[in-house]
C-alpha cells in the first residue's frame, strides 16, 4: 500500500517558483564530482498550489553560445531554421520535465536514508513525479524520484533536492545530484 500523500499538509511551504543556487554532481564517498552548469546554474521550478510541477534546467555557457544577439543561434538564423549541430550545443545542455507530484514522510526505500532531508522540523520528505513531458524521452510516462529538504536561511526559503537515482555526466561517470533552490515567489 502507498504511504499517504502529504502535499496538503506542505503545500503552503512547496507551491511557487524556485531558482537554482547550486547545482552538483556528488561521488558515492560524498566528493563534489562536477557542476555540471557551472557556479550560476540557470534554471527553474514552479509549482502550482495542486502540486503540478515544471522544472527547467539549461546550462548557461551553452544557453549564451546560442545568442550573440536577438532570437537566433551563432549562424545567425532563426532556432528553428538552425543546423542540427548548433541546436545539438544547446539541446544537450537542456533538461525539462513536467507532471503532477505526490508528497511524502518518510523514504522511498521505507529505510533511513541519508543525506538529512526533511522539513526542517525533523520529518524526512520525498516526492515522486509521474511525468508528462519530457526533453528526455526516456523519461516520458516515468517517475522522477527526489528526497526533500526544505529550510529557511536569512528569511529566505530554500528546498534542496536530492534525486534517487544516479545522474550521468557527459563523459559516462555518474554520481548523485544536488540541487539547491530559492523561492523567489
Amino acid at each position: 500500500m502507498a504511504p499517504p500523500n502529504v502535499w496538503p499538509t506542505y503545500s503552503s511551504r512547496i507551491a511557487g517558483v524556485w531558482k537554482t543556487i547550486s547545482f552538483e554532481i556528488h561521488s558515492p564517498t560524498g566528493t563534489l564530482l562536477a557542476k555540471p552548469h557551472g557556479d550560476q546554474p540557470l534554471g527553474r521550478v514552479q509549482i502550482s498550489p495542486h502540486g503540478y510541477l515544471s522544472a527547467h534546467m539549461a546550462d548557461p555557457q551553452r544557453m549564451s553560445s546560442a545568442q550573440p544577439s536577438g532570437p537566433s543561434g551563432p549562424s545567425g538564423k532563426a532556432w528553428v531554421q538552425a543546423g542540427d549541430a548548433e541546436v545539438a550545443v544547446v539541446a544537450r545542455g537542456v533538461s525539462m520535465y513536467c507532471g503532477y507530484l505526490e508528497l511524502f514522510e518518510g523514504s522511498p526505500d521505507g529505510e533511513g536514508e541519508d543525506g538529512g532531508e526533511g522539513d526542517g522540523e525533523g520529518k524526512r520528505l520525498w516526492w515522486q513525479t509521474r511525468v508528462d513531458v519530457s526533453s528526455d524521452p526516456s523519461r516520458m510516462g516515468g517517475l522522477e524520484v527526489r528526497n526533500v529538504e526544505l529550510m529557511e536561511e536569512g528569511g529566505k526559503q530554500f528546498m534542496v533536492l536530492r534525486p534517487r537515482n544516479d545522474m550521468v555526466l557527459e563523459d559516462g561517470t555518474k554520481g548523485r545530484g544536488v540541487l539547491k533552490w530559492e523561492k523567489i515567489e
